[in-house]
């Protein structure tokens, strides 16, 4: 007796599949929930991503930290670190010398470097051949292991140096790796508060978008389903039985897209794949790692995907109406959703000043801003909708009164139509915004990339340094070269001025003077070359110089100061010069560009990161905004079609298409340009803010414009199509 009853939710799954293919807009509906559980997988993937990349960049940065040898313990090893950069682009280079033949080889080395050799990773040996990465620290040994990089695409050096070298700097003893603690290399970079503001980054361009293009395909023929399950009901169908169907009609393509999903991120569990654009290589070791993650990521979002199916599952009753033709029955997510809108956008605008070392607070409220705007738009469009169907009845315009009460009748039409357009507009908005915070607390890159910028060049290296005459022989010819010092340096490091020493053909070239032997001159800060002004800010500040012709000796007791310049708008050889101040003056001497020499480009780097989820988030949102485009059109057109039985001609489409497709559009567009707006002001009121686009709030508005016209024409098109084939029919 219980087989027949078992078996009911296997025919109810079957019945949910036909009604599925043979439904308004099936086939559509079918590849919309397939892509969308495809990319709903995708972006939850990413977060396990994250992780794993976090994990073993950490795991693979501690097993390489020295351990320092402790009081009484016998080195088996020196070593020394210190940052070397290329185009703003910071990397570790790691000076290591063993000292007993038992001494533990570091991570990803498969032997000791001979003395004048260095190993070099992948990606600096496969670098562009003009920056001679492949001499600038000696002869190349080897490439340095896929064990001994936080991640496949770092750049790291190891280099030993030449027995002439090895005391040009300070080399701490070692007894091997595996110290915990704070990691160097590109894993300084980035630490645990960034990886939870990336977490979030990810869920405001990602997972935001993936969301919306759920929502559309699950309510893609929401007509058809609405009046099948209102028919079921009448039938005896209980809530149960409509759930089964309605996964019946969802799970061929949910699976479909899991499996899609899961075989779009397997070659990332065989082989590193580098991330296009922002150029960032996934150790496919450590997805390897996480694949049970992954996977339940995969099946997680799939389910979810079902679930939403079910938690949209399409009301049995109609929604009465007020005499004046407004929803009565609203549901309690539109209701929720209409207050808590005006409370995210209101914590968003004071965020920055109550908390504004805690960005996530903005972000969180930006998200939810933007995921309750659409319902917002959709209430208020349904309470202004009789004012216009009264108005149209008057002056007796009957397709601005049909649209009116179609869109009085059902607001989640406009929910449905214009969320997608919003989230869009969010995203690329917000990683506007954030990309220009990011942008203008970073360096100049116009500087950088400029022969201006690299026309001169600071370089300090310790008192261990070697004669400098040395480096100024392996300079290419052409360059000068001075050097500075503090005048009356003090034991905090402040001096009253800094002294400028060199032959006075080097004097000569920075437009200074040549005092007679023995004696000197002062020149004010302002009358100094404006490179040298702001190559040495740092050191120097805005002291008056004293100088003095003379040899480019060391001038303070410590570190020395050489200033390498070109002529004016002539860019300097820096591999030239870096190659030459490492093997001949001290091996960790550090070269400053003037582009380099006061400002940092890390955060212009991670900026791209912004571009690359942005950008992904815009395509997720644009496969949302046509599925759901086209799910209203097919709608829009069956509904009008027997229209023309009434009113014998086709003009009536066409305003009705305006009222009903095209006012909803615009009306989306310039309500989420004025978020965008409202959004921007606390992140551009701050020091070194964000930027808000003025262009770009046109270009918004233009292609809200362009978008508005062409929906209402293909919405007008469609209806045309529809009519000129419509045949009365018992339904």
């Amino acid at each position: 007796m219980n087989r027949p009853g078992a078996r009911l939710w296997w025919q109810l799954l079957r019945m949910g599949r036909s009604a599925g293919r043979v439904s308004e807009g099936g086939r559509t509906r079918f590849l919309a929930l397939l892509m969308a559980t495809v990319v709903a997988a995708l972006a939850a993937s990413a977060f396990v991503v994250s992780a794993a990349t976090f994990d073993g960049r950490e795991t693979r940065g501690i097993a390489r930290n020295p351990v320092l040898a402790g009081q009484g313990e016998q080195p088996k090893a020196l070593w020394s670190r210190y940052w070397e950069s290329e185009h703003g682009r910071q990397y570790s280079v790691v000076v290591v010398w063993p000292l007993t033949s038992d001494a533990p080889l570091p991570p990803g080395l498969d032997r000791w470097p001979a003395p004048g050799e260095a190993y070099l990773s992948p990606a600096l040996a496969d670098g562009p051949g003009r920056q001679d990465f492949t001499h600038r620290y000696g002869r190349t040994a080897g490439l340095v292991g896929q064990d001994g990089l936080a991640t496949p695409g770092e750049r790291l050096v190891y280099t030993r140096p030449s027995e002439a070298m090895l005391n040009s700097s300070y080399l701490d003893g070692i007894t091997g790796f595996g110290a915990p603690g704070p990691s160097f290399g590109d894993v300084r970079l980035i630490d645990g508060e960034r990886e939870q503001h990336l977490a979030i980054i990810m869920g405001l361009l990602l997972v935001l978008p993936a969301a919306g293009l759920v929502v559309a395909a699950v309510r893609m023929g929401a007509h058809g389903h609405d009046r099948r399950a209102r028919l079921l009901h009448l039938m005896g169908a209980n809530r149960r039985a409509r759930a089964w169907m309605n996964l019946g009609a969802a799970i061929a393509p949910v699976a479909l897209g899991t499996l899609g999903a899961a075989a779009l991120l397997t070659p990332t569990l065989i082989w590193n794949v580098t991330l296009p654009w922002i150029d960032f290589t996934l150790a496919a070791a450590d997805l390897r790692g996480a694949a049970g993650a992954l996977v339940r990521a995969v099946l997680a979002s799939g389910t979810a995907v079902l679930a939403v199916t079910l938690l949209l599952q399409p009301s049995t009753k109609r929604p009465k109406k007020t005499s004046r033709g407004r929803t009565r029955n609203e549901g309690i997510l539109p209701r929720i959703a209409f207050v808590a809108c005006p409370v995210f956008l209101g914590s968003a605008f004071v965020s920055v000043w109550l908390a504004p070392r805690t960005p996530a607070v903005y972000l969180i409220a930006v998200i939810g801003a933007l995921a309750t705007l659409p319902s917002v738009i959709g209430r208020m469009t349904a309470r202004l909708a009789p004012r216009l169907a009264a108005s149209a009845h008057k002056r007796g315009a009957p397709g601005r009164l049909i649209a009116a009460r179609a869109l009085a009748a059902r607001p989640g039409t406009v929910v449905r139509l214009v969320s997608t357009l919003i989230i869009a507009i969010g995203v690329v908005g917000q990683t506007q915004l954030i990309s220009s915070l990011l942008e203008h607390r970073s360096g100049d890159t116009t500087l950088l990339n400029s022969a201006e910028g690299n026309s001169m060049a600071r370089v300090q290296a310790a008192d261990r340094a070697r004669p400098s005459e040395e480096f100024r022989a392996a300079l290419p010819q052409g360059l000068h070269v001075v050097s500075l010092g503090h005048l009356d340096l003090q034991p905090d490091g402040s001096s009253s001025g800094r002294i400028i020493q060199a032959p006075c053909a080097d004097l000569t070239a920075l437009a200074l003077p040549c005092p007679a032997p023995g004696t000197s001159e002062t020149v004010p800060f302002s009358r100094l070359d404006r490179r040298l002004k702001a190559t040495t800010y740092r050191f120097f500040g805005d002291t008056d110089a004293t100088v003095r012709v003379g040899s480019t000796a060391r001038l303070d007791p410590q570190d020395i100061h050489l200033v390498v310049f070109a002529p004016q708008g002539t860019a300097l050889d820096m591999p030239a010069v870096k190659r030459a101040a490492r093997l001949t003056l001290s091996t960790d001497a550090v070269i400053r560009t003037l582009a380099e020499g006061s400002q940092s480009y890390t955060l212009g780097f991670h900026a791209r990161w912004l571009s690359f989820l942005g950008a992904a988030g815009t395509a997720f949102i644009t496969l949302a905004m046509v599925f759901g485009a086209l799910s209203e059109f097919l709608r829009f057109a069956r509904n009008l079609a027997p229209l023309t039985a009434v009113t014998g001609e086709y003009e009536v489409f066409r305003k009705t298409a305006g009222w009903a497709v095209g006012l909803p559009l615009a009306t989306a567009g310039v309500t989420g340009v004025a978020a965008y707006v409202f959004l921007a002001q606390p992140v551009t009121n701050i020091t070194r803010g964000a930027e808000l686009s003025g262009v770009l709030c046109l270009a918004f508005l233009a292609l809200t414009a362009a978008l508005s016209l062409t929906a209402a024409l293909a919405a007008h098109a469609a209806a045309l199509r529809e009519a000129r084939v419509w045949r009365p029919r018992a339904d």
